[in-house]
């Protein structure tokens, strides 16, 4: 997402475009008549100024960050420790929120049963494009985000709460706030850890122990980000995997207006962390 928008402000919108419709995918693996699961269904939401202001949030911790929660967890993978902090982030932001006294309602709506035909035609029109009109060196990027998603689809359809932010949210709230029945059974921890080393495996570069440095600074702006994206997942009820993978293909109004509001998030940090660039340059100067 944060990548994506940095190539939308670059007038390169197919890097985004396809991460936006990656959780569509899941309607066209879906077996004919089979039951949606129930958290996919149950995702549906009016739009609300909590979604709202809680995308914003999120994106622009996105933004300070350097990544969203899947990228955070890859990053992590790579050797890039202080990743580690904005973990600890989600878990503070998270808690933060949920101890204010703050009275928050979100109206949901009717499930939708079954695909639109117009997901499918817009899919078929993403393929065309990165297949025929997308430059030939960008293609592989944008194929291998359409691979993801297909995959994340499947998951989505055998374990619909199996992204990192839900995982640890759930974990948050079963230790710290009493919730026993959250508490992740033992096959979502496992998917975790396969999707970890996969990243790992996968990763052009990783990081020895070796080479990681370990600055004080980097380690607070980490932490001050990652409680910028739990406090936004806790309003939008989801980070952008939950918006991405179940929100958005469920059809849910609020689900899209927060990866909206996450898209002017991201691009606010983009441009506060120009105007400090800058700023630190004119100072030296």
């Amino acid at each position: 997402m944060v990548r994506g928008t940095h190539e939308l402000w670059a007038k390169r919108p197919a890097f985004l475009l396809t991460i936006l419709l990656c959780g569509f995918w899941f309607w066209l693996i879906l077996p004919t008549n089979m039951p949606l699961p129930d958290t996919f269904s149950h995702q549906r939401y009016s739009v609300t100024s909590a979604f709202l202001f809680g995308g914003f949030c999120f994106g622009l911790g996105a933004s300070l960050n350097g990544g969203c929660s899947v990228s955070t967890i890859s990053k992590l993978a790579r050797g890039h420790y202080h990743m580690v902090a904005t973990i600890m982030g989600w878990i503070i932001g998270w808690c933060g929120l949920s101890s204010l006294p703050l009275t928050l309602s979100y109206s949901a709506i009717p499930p939708i049963e079954s695909p639109s035909l117009t997901v499918v035609i817009i899919l078929f029109v993403l393929i065309s494009l990165i297949l025929f009109v997308i430059p030939t060196e960008r293609r592989a990027i944008l194929i291998g985000i359409v691979f993801f998603g297909i995959l994340a689809s499947v998951l989505t359809l055998l374990m619909p709460e199996w992204s990192p932010s839900q995982l640890l949210k759930d974990i948050t709230a079963a230790s710290i706030h009493n919730q026993p029945e959250r508490w992740p059974d033992l096959l979502r921890y496992i998917v975790i850890i396969f999707l970890i080393v996969g990243m790992a495996l996968g990763a052009k570069k990783r990081l020895s122990l070796a080479e990681f440095t370990l600055r004080p600074m980097q380690l607070l702006k980490h932490l001050f980000a990652g409680c910028i994206m739990g406090i936004g997942a806790s309003l939008a009820l989801g980070g952008n995997d939950s918006q991405l993978l179940l929100a958005l293909p469920s059809f849910s109004p609020a689900g899209a207006m927060s990866i909206v509001m996450m898209v002017v998030g991201i691009s606010c940090g983009i441009g506060l962390k120009r105007w400090f660039s800058k700023l630190n340059h004119g100072s030296k100067e």
